[in-house]
């Protein structure tokens, strides 16, 4: 007899089978033959009937469903997750199952970062349970939304919902910030209150909370409190103190890891030798590679990227190479570090070379590798192939994220484009202090212009909420400075007062370089004096601002104050010194000074010395010791050794000397309009105006053109800029009038024929 299913399709009909109806009785009453009444028929589970591939099916979903959860969030597949919680909807029953289900489906959207679908599965539920509540606020927390953590941890504290360690931790990591220290320290007490102090993992989370917040102080008191520490509580603290720059005390903890049996993993010393930075140097670094080299665990891949960092930060770029090549497998982070290395000591062009090697690996470039590969652009001034990692990056996605920006604006501004710079500036999503330093960065490596107003920008940058720092400050007032614009310094330096950086170290030293820069070394000296706390900077500040002002006696008198408080002298300080007495006549002691630099200071001699020195012998009129001391020095053919003779000469009016040196600087330098002009204007100075007239003829006939200088005055706040020849400036006309005016009054007062000449040249 045939059948329309099979008996193997049989059991996939798994919901019982309902009664049939009666039939109807067609028979005459008086017959005998009745029709039965049916049973009914159930097609049971337990039937030897074999199960159908649909009924496998379902009961795999049913059984395995949060395995296939797990892989849907470890394979990134929302879609599997989807269809999943699809599935429960579909079968589910009101058991005690649904608080299990419903934290794995909180888990899952909390995973995707799909919070507002985790909490509509959070509010559906019929009962939650400390693990509902704590997944909840796990999500929040990876999307750095504190506020709605803060929200449902109050709300779970006022439903008497019961805290474990895994809560506390989570509210923990919340904490972070100076601010939120005090939601910080209300857990800890409730930590305390609950009896939970004691468990090393919510005790860690303290540790982390307190450091996170610049609260090392506490950190080190939960830590030291603590009865057991394990392993990963004492990679921590390691971490902390690293970051801290507190290398001996995160040694300490490593030798009472050791001393206490633990055995050291890989993060250990990833941490460790990462902490080697700070009063900490190569030394114990490298004595901890060889400890890492003992346990085995060098070949880890975090550990090699650690060693390869240490080398890299303290210059020893042929042992981070070895560590290099020696790894098993590399990571972006090691080619990162590599990088990183390469910029920071000096040789650009293998930088480049990475990340060329990198590219032709297909390796994925993250923001930080590409942050990395703009500073070494930054560093050797590659503008071309600077746009061409913007374009990538914009193809990336990574245009408008804060810290590729920051890189972007850097080295638009590094290499003069000053445009550029504000448009990446403009056009970041998330700005913050840092860009904004960058930007002021470009104006003090450009010409600046009304239109490019730097405190115009940093008031916009206030009003949007950017709060300066001592890096913001520091820049003003340095462009200040150039300016010599003393109404905007001393508006900053009050504006300083009231933002509370006024006892900064950076911030005190560049209003001591302002004040000088603007003639007012009494307020220079004023505020060098009320600092409270000075470092070797400080003191080359001041020292140059008396040297600027010609008063090497009062910078020769702060030298020997600044070596009775312990302060080693620099090539900076040393410089400034050289200065004064060339400023002041006092060659002899800058001659004995410039003698004792490498055997009684440790400072070698660069080239900047030696053209103060030329400086200093000239003034004293020592002109054949002056030539003499250029021959015999490291740098003979110099051409600035040469050009500070030509300008002393012509200073001092010694024309033979000056013919003499003039010599050697256009044979050093024969396309070089500078020096040109310097030599004519000695001639013309000594009233050879034939000679003066040739060397100009000279220069036209090579075609050799000096840039032109830009003068400025500011005038009621704002500032009005000159150069020569230019119309520009709307008063152009009325400028022009009275500068012809001027030098008729020249012509007419003047018995000085080089006067007469400076009167003919063109304005």
């Amino acid at each position: 007899m045939d059948t329309l299913l099979s008996n193997a399709l049989l059991p996939a009909f798994y919901v019982p089978q309902r009664p049939f109806p009666p039939l109807k009785n067609t028979f005459s009453k008086s017959s005998s033959i009745r029709n039965p009444k049916p049973k009914s028929l159930h097609f049971s589970t337990n039937s030897t009937l074999p199960a159908s591939p649909q009924q496998e099916q379902h009961n795999l979903l049913f059984n395995d469903w949060p395995q296939l959860l797990k892989f849907s969030i470890g394979s990134k597949n929302l879609m599997l997750g989807q269809a999943i919680h699809a599935f429960l909807l579909k079968c589910r029953c009101q058991t005690d199952a649904d608080t299990f289900q419903g934290n794995n489906l909180v888990n899952l959207y909390s995973k995707f970062k799909r919070l507002d679908d985790a909490h509509r599965v959070f509010d559906e539920m019929p009962e939650r349970n400390t693990i509902t509540w704590t997944t909840l606020m796990k999500g929040y927390s990876e999307v750095g939304d504190y506020a709605s953590l803060f929200r449902i941890a109050r709300d779970m504290f006022r439903g008497e919902e019961k805290f474990n360690e895994h809560t506390c931790s989570v509210i923990l990591e919340a904490c972070g910030s100076l601010e939120e220290s005090r939601c910080g320290e209300q857990v800890h007490g409730f930590v305390v209150k609950s009896g939970l102090q004691d468990n090393v993992f919510v005790a860690t989370s303290l540790v982390s909370m307190y450091s996170r917040s610049d609260c090392l102080g506490n950190a080190e008191k939960v830590f030291s409190d603590m009865d057991y520490k394990d392993v990963q509580c004492l990679n921590y603290m390691i971490l902390e103190y690293g970051r801290a720059g507190r290398g001996e005390k995160a040694i300490g903890v490593f030798i009472d890891l050791l001393s206490s049996g633990i055995d050291p993993n890989d993060y250990t010393f990833t941490n460790l030798i990462s902490a080697c930075s700070g009063d900490v140097g190569v030394h114990e670094g490298r004595q901890l590679h060889g400890l890492a080299v003992k346990y085995g665990i060098i070949c880890e891949t975090s550990v090699g990227n650690a060693v390869i960092t240490m080398y890299g930060k303290h210059g020893m770029i042929e042992e981070a190479e070895t560590m290099f090549y020696a790894l098993d497998e590399r990571n972006l982070i090691s080619w990162t570090a590599v990088l990183s290395m390469y910029v920071k000591n000096g040789p650009v062009d293998k930088a480049l070379d990475v990340f060329l090697k990198v590219l032709d690996l297909g390796i994925h470039c993250d923001s930080s590798f590409l942050c990395t590969v703009l500073d070494a652009c930054s560093e050797c001034r590659n503008l071309e192939l600077g746009r061409q990692i913007h374009s990538c990056v914009t193809k990336l996605g990574y245009h408008s994220g804060v810290h590729v920006g920051t890189a972007l604006i850097d080295i638009y501004a590094k290499c003069g484009n000053l445009q550029s710079a504000r448009l990446v500036f403009d056009g970041l999503s998330g700005k913050n202090i840092a860009s904004l330093n960058a930007v002021l960065a470009g104006f003090m490596e450009s010409h600046i212009h009304v239109e490019d107003d730097p405190i115009i920008l940093f008031n916009q940058s206030r009003y949007a909420g950017i709060v300066p720092d001592s890096i913001t400050f520091s820049r003003l007032l340095s462009l200040s400075a150039e300016e010599a614009c003393l109404v905007m310094g001393k508006s900053l330096h009050s504006y300083a007062i009231k933002a509370g950086l006024e006892a900064n170290s950076t911030v005190g030293n560049a209003m001591i370089t302002m004040y000088a820069k603007c003639g007012s070394i009494e307020e220079a000296f004023q505020m060098f004096n009320g600092m409270s706390s000075r470092d070797c900077v400080s003191w080359n500040a001041i020292i140059s601002a008396y040297a600027l002002h010609g008063e090497g006696t009062n910078a020769l008198s702060l030298f020997e104050n600044m070596k009775e408080e312990g302060f080693a002298p620099d090539g900076i300080t040393l410089l400034a010194i050289l200065q004064a007495c060339s400023y002041s006549g006092l060659w002899e002691t800058g001659l004995c000074l410039f003698n004792e630099m490498e055997p009684k200071y440790g400072t070698r001699s660069v080239i900047e010395h030696f053209g103060c020195m030329v400086d200093l012998l000239g003034r004293a009129g020592k002109f054949s010791e002056a030539i003499d001391f250029i021959n015999t020095s490291p740098f003979p053919d110099s051409p600035m050794l040469w050009r500070t003779l030509v300008n002393v000469c012509m200073l001092c009016g010694n024309l033979n000397f000056g013919i003499l040196a003039s010599k050697h600087l256009l044979e050093l330098e024969p396309d070089e309009a500078g020096s040109y002009i310097l030599v004519s204007n000695m001639y013309a100075g000594g009233g050879m105006f034939d000679e003066a007239a040739k060397v100009r003829t000279v220069m036209n006939d090579l075609k050799v053109n000096k840039e032109a200088g830009c003068s400025w005055i500011e005038v009621d706040n704002k500032f009005h800029y000159f150069v020569a020849s230019d119309m520009d400036h709307p008063k152009s006309d009325e400028i022009y009038e009275k500068l012809n005016l001027l030098k008729i009054q020249i012509k007419l007062n003047s018995h000085d024929r080089s006067d007469l000449c400076l009167a003919a040249d063109p304005l």
